[in-house]
């Protein structure tokens, strides 16, 4: 049906635990890396840890590998500290002759994968020099780790460290783009949303200021006190810039369109079931007669049909070999109104089911959210999937 967070909450707590798991095993890697580079040596040479040298470097590989552990996005200060320091202690080693290998390869690890992150987060504060320390910080580095090397040795192994590192630069490239087509992705949803509410603004208003018209002529034409005609009229005008309040909110922009869509209202709900039954699929509704007639505010008429229109395109599209679909609009507590949609099929996989991501529901969450209500979208325990929301049957104030 549709991949909300609520309806793929399994496979997204997989996907945490095995990033979970993978990030055990490379701190793990670094960790049993540094402790060999630290106490290992070859033939006729002294290990690194008799240096008091070894000792700074190996305090400067942990915190880069601290850094690497309880980074967080936007969290580029650290990294920026990580690559300073690392800067600091490879010149170091290159003015201060210790006669043993240098202590870095761990150390070099780390700060590769910290600049996937410098990258991906590439205008975050405090800018985007980050990366450049970081590059050179991995490019230097190498200083410490081949100085005793041969000379070829020393340049086969700088050639690798500068295509890894253009490796993790590529890599952090690609993860940032991903970030930026969902920001807009979800930029555009928000802004469609917007625009149809500017449209049907002209379909709430002037239900209310039709109201006002007839509460008028009524007046005219029949003994009614002018007080109370008067309070009825006044009434109906605060109801409509109630209305249009609520919805003028929501809009950042001017909307150049021209037209309105059809006000939908809870009688269309069974039209819009029985066109989708007469596509093949067993749907039925029910509506709680005590809904009917003027106790429901026109909005939140409109969004309960906008649920029900979203919930059943979503079972069209991600609901594998569903066979029932039962619509349901329901008094509920709280002087509101519940509206339901549940389905027998299982979730699709494929292009199919990643061609919405949520994005549907965005737009639609954010409209319920505007009129006081709450969304939910989740698995059902005896199979299918359920998108529900609770509505109060007349929309709050708009302040």
């Amino acid at each position: 049906m549709t991949t909300t967070p609520a309806s793929r909450a399994l496979p997204n707590r997989v996907n945490r635990t095995l990033m979970l798991l993978l990030k055990i095993a490379i701190i793990g890697t670094l960790l049993l890396t540094l402790a060999s580079e630290v106490l290992s040596s070859t033939p006729g040479e002294r290990p690194p840890i008799v240096s008091w040298v070894s000792w700074v470097q190996l305090a400067v590989s942990l915190f880069v590998i601290g850094v690497y552990v309880f980074y967080r996005p936007g969290r580029k200060r650290w990294i920026a500290a990580a690559s300073i320091a690392s800067l600091v202690t490879t010149g170091f080693d290159m003015l201060y002759e210790q006669g043993v290998r240098g202590v870095g390869t761990a150390e070099l690890l780390a700060l590769g994968l910290l600049m996937l992150f410098s990258v991906r987060h590439w205008d975050a504060s405090p800018g985007r020099w980050v990366a450049f320390a970081n590059g050179a910080a991995v490019m230097l580095i190498g200083f410490r780790v081949f100085a005793q090397d041969f000379a070829s040795a020393a340049i086969g192994g700088s050639v690798m460290i500068f295509m890894a590192m253009m490796t993790m630069i590529g890599f952090g490239a690609y993860l940032r783009s991903l970030d930026r087509l969902r920001r807009e992705t979800q930029e555009e949803v928000r802004q469609a949303e917007r625009l149809e509410l500017a449209r049907e603004m002209h379909d709430f208003v002037a239900h209310h200021v039709t109201g006002m018209v007839v509460l008028a002529q009524a007046a005219q034409v029949t003994n009614t006190d002018p007080k109370q005609a008067f309070a009825d009229i006044e009434e109906a005008g605060l109801a409509a810039l109630t209305s249009m309040r609520r919805m003028v909110k929501m809009l950042r922009n001017d909307d150049g369109g021209a037209g309105t869509n059809p006000l939908g209202d809870l009688a269309q709900i069974e039209d819009l079931v029985e066109r989708f039954n007469r596509e093949g699929t067993d749907a039925t509704c029910f509506i709680s007669p005590e809904l009917a007639g003027s106790s429901v505010a026109p909005e939140i008429a409109a969004t309960a049909h906008r649920i029900v229109r979203e919930a059943l395109t979503n079972v069209r599209k991600h609901a594998r070999g569903a066979t029932r679909v039962r619509v349901v609009v329901a008094a509920a507590s709280g002087n509101g109104l519940e509206v339901s949609v549940r389905d027998d099929g299982r979730a699709a996989r494929g292009r199919l089911a990643e061609s919405g991501a949520g994005m549907g529901l965005l737009g639609l969450g954010e409209r319920i959210e505007a009129v006081g209500g709450q969304l939910r979208a989740q698995t059902r325990p005896e199979g299918g999937w359920e998108t529900a929301a609770w509505l109060p049957r007349a929309a709050p104030e708009a302040r």
